[in-house]
């Protein structure tokens, strides 16, 4: 059902502040139509209204309720498209994409563990790898001396098809000898770290907090910068030879509109 709000948008002015001030008072131009729509139809995905799955209401119906042009209605489906909010097949209505509910806060499993116990298609771009020299933060953080090599990546992982998070992930090298030669476009890091260097992973020290897209996140992403996404950086441990270790070092961005993590308390 179409919730259609263009009587309460000609009434009201919407606004937004640029970072420039005028003599008297706060420079400020109004938004454009394709974003009140895009606005109006995330609110409903995210209040549940709209639900994973349904279909979104037809371009007619969006041009009718918002007096706007067909070029206006599927720029604002194209924003959705590209955050995330939706998925679009040919000769249909975009719907509601499912979210990945990432594993609970008190276990521990891999993105591509997740993906596919959702009944979805994992995938995976490698952006960059390498050897290099630790940082004096990694070397106390992996238990290094100082130049110690570490192995680094940088990956996008995809949920069929669209983008769900950048990370970047850091490993001390002596553990690891040679991990560079594996394809981590096509292999899971966690499975290789288990199965080819018998690492047992026990434990994820992690924080978490909300940030901004900017930059290369942005565009790795395909969200327009400033859109909300949730930042997670922290420790893996695992053990080796009876003994547990530091065995990673990781930063994550997450799109929230495609990814959310439950917490479970007890007491």
């Amino acid at each position: 059902m179409l919730t259609c709000y263009n009587k309460w948008f000609e009434k009201l002015y919407f606004l937004e502040y640029n970072d420039r001030y005028k003599a008297g008072g706060i420079c400020m131009k109004k938004t454009p139509k394709y974003a009140q729509i895009e606005a109006e139809l995330i609110a409903q995905i995210e209040s549940g209204q709209l639900a994973p799955g349904a279909e979104l209401p037809s371009e007619s119906d969006l041009i009718e309720c918002y007096g706007v042009s067909r070029v206006t209605v599927r720029r604002a489906i194209d924003e959705l498209y590209h955050q995330g909010y939706v998925e679009k097949m040919q000769g249909k209505r975009a719907c509601v994409k499912e979210k990945v509910k990432l594993q609970e806060l008190t276990s521990i499993s891999s993105y591509t563990e997740e993906i596919i116990r959702q009944g979805m298609t994992p995938s995976r771009k490698l952006l960059s790898f390498g050897l290099r020299v630790c940082t004096k933060e990694e070397a106390e953080q992996l238990g290094l001396k100082k130049a110690d090599p570490v192995f680094f990546m940088e990956r996008i992982y995809f949920a069929d098809g669209s983008p769900l998070c950048l990370t970047s992930t850091v490993l001390p090298y002596q553990l690891f000898r040679e991990i560079e030669t594996y394809d981590f476009e096509q292999n899971s890091l966690y499975q290789v770290l288990e199965e080819q260097y018998h690492i047992q992973i026990t434990t994820t020290s992690l924080k978490l907090k909300a940030v901004s897209a900017y930059g290369n996140i942005s565009r790795f992403l395909n969200v327009e910068e400033d859109t909300p996404l949730l930042y997670s950086d922290g420790i893996t441990y695992g053990i080796q030879k009876d003994r547990e270790v530091p065995i990673e070092l990781f930063q994550n961005y997450y799109l929230t509109s495609r990814f959310e993590y439950s917490l479970i308390q007890r007491r």
